[in-house]
């Protein structure tokens, strides 16, 4: 089974990938996510389709701030701020509604990329679960086809 490896998060304001928000570096993917299921249907004669698709992500990091130097190589809007609650900062902590992100998981070399395309409401919070702090970001995209939600490159 092949490990997926990431370098670092980018997040972008645009379907355009290009990190102007900032980086994430450390990121850990939960290993069952991310996930695209299908919202399915019943149509005539009982027939069960697949309307549109939930792509389910959640991500941990041990870092609190958003990198210092962007490494999507451009200058980030949140770059040094705080993941959490900064008002430059995409991820929801309260309960608002942020802006959409735009998320590309980059691979560590040897390794690939997973966009996610589609605008995606982030949400946040600290979990002391696993012995230290770590910030959990998580979202749900919804889909029209199964390959939108998540592409490789």
């Amino acid at each position: 089974m092949a490990k997926f490896v990431i370098d670092y998060l980018s997040i972008s304001n645009g379907d355009n990938l290009d990190g102007d928000i900032g980086t994430i570096s450390n990121v850990l993917v939960e290993a069952s996510l991310p996930t695209i299921e299908p919202n399915q249907v019943t149509v005539d004669n009982g027939q069960v389709i697949n309307e549109s698709y939930t792509v389910n992500v959640e991500m941990r990091t041990k870092e609190s701030k958003f990198d210092a130097t962007n490494q999507a190589g451009v200058t980030g809007a949140a770059d040094d701020d705080a993941i959490l609650g900064h008002a430059h900062s995409p991820v929801s902590v309260n309960g608002s509604i942020p802006a959409k992100s735009y998320i590309k998981m980059v691979g560590k070399t040897n390794s690939f990329n997973i966009e996610l395309k589609g605008g995606i409401y982030l949400n946040g919070y600290e979990d002391y679960s696993n012995g230290r702090i770590e910030t959990v970001l998580f979202g749900t995209l919804e889909v029209l086809s199964a390959t939108d939600g998540l592409t490789t490159s």
